[in-house]
């Protein structure tokens, strides 16, 4: 092609099956950038392909754009979104980079249930009734359910912290559902619960100071990610939250050395 893109409008029409429409608000939304004759790199195609694989998880239009702009933003200039893995999982938008897994709209971090407990064993195995289950037999139920059943999954968070109130994943996991259901105060809750138990693990902080931002609270957001970055300093989107939040506070020196720090961190 003269114009020296990889793919035709055409051919990424015949390679990926989007509506054209919908190409033009990923187009308009920053997500990819044709050419000036409507060509596509590679790499613009293998987003393209992602936001296919998103529509046909069945996630909406909106929330696919939206998360795919979430997760190009928190990019170092030079790094494209294609070198993010983004799927779907139930009703949500995962990514994972090289520093761990996060809600792409919330931008709350989740953790895998094997990071904060060992996997248990009924005392009657797998068939144990309900009543001898334990707090990791529930979380992953939880996990399971979020793909089906946001409440269901819900209440298998919540039991597995009233079984095991030290369980960081089920606080965790359950937070980022509740901030993405738009119920951040009671997200901010849990995570202040959580911290009378398990205060020592970063991804606590990091997400009660993402839900602390997103209930308009941003002084106490900083308090917050510093905490996480105290306990564990690679947290790269802590640095990058802490960048935004500081010029929007005014304190661009600050501002301008979590960014440093982010950029560092996806350096390594």
């Amino acid at each position: 092609m003269a114009s020296g893109a990889d793919y035709s409008a055409r051919q990424v029409d015949k390679l990926v099956g989007l509506p054209r429409a919908f190409i033009r608000s990923l187009t308009d939304a920053g997500v990819v950038h044709p050419d000036s004759s409507g060509g596509f790199s590679l790499q613009d195609l293998i987003v393209l392909r992602t936001a296919k694989g998103l529509r046909d998880a069945r996630i909406p239009p909106r929330k696919i754009i939206q998360s795919l702009k979430n997760v190009r933003a928190t990019l170092p200039g030079p790094r494209h979104l294609a070198s993010v893995r983004v799927r779907a999982s139930g009703g949500t938008v995962e990514a994972a980079d090289g520093h761990g897994t996060h809600d792409a709209l919330s931008g709350q971090r989740l953790l895998a249930l094997d990071e904060s407990a060992p996997a248990e064993l009924a005392p009657d195995g797998p068939r144990a009734p309900a009543a001898a289950r334990g707090a990791a037999y529930w979380c992953k139920q939880a996990v399971r359910l979020e793909a089906s059943d946001a409440a269901a999954a819900e209440s298998a968070y919540r039991r597995a912290i009233d079984l095991d109130p030290c369980m960081s994943a089920a606080y965790v996991n359950l937070g980022a559902m509740l901030c993405e259901a738009k119920r951040c105060l009671e997200a901010v809750a849990l995570y202040d619960q959580a911290l009378e138990h398990c205060g020592q693990t970063p991804l606590v902080h990091f997400n009660r100071g993402a839900a602390l931002e997103d209930s308009g609270r941003p002084a106490l957001a900083v308090d917050a990610y510093r905490r996480a970055l105290e306990l564990d300093d690679t947290l790269a989107d802590a640095h990058y939250n802490l960048g935004v939040l500081m010029e929007r506070l005014g304190d661009t020196q600050a501002s301008l050395r979590y960014f440093s720090a982010y950029r560092r961190l996806h350096r390594e």
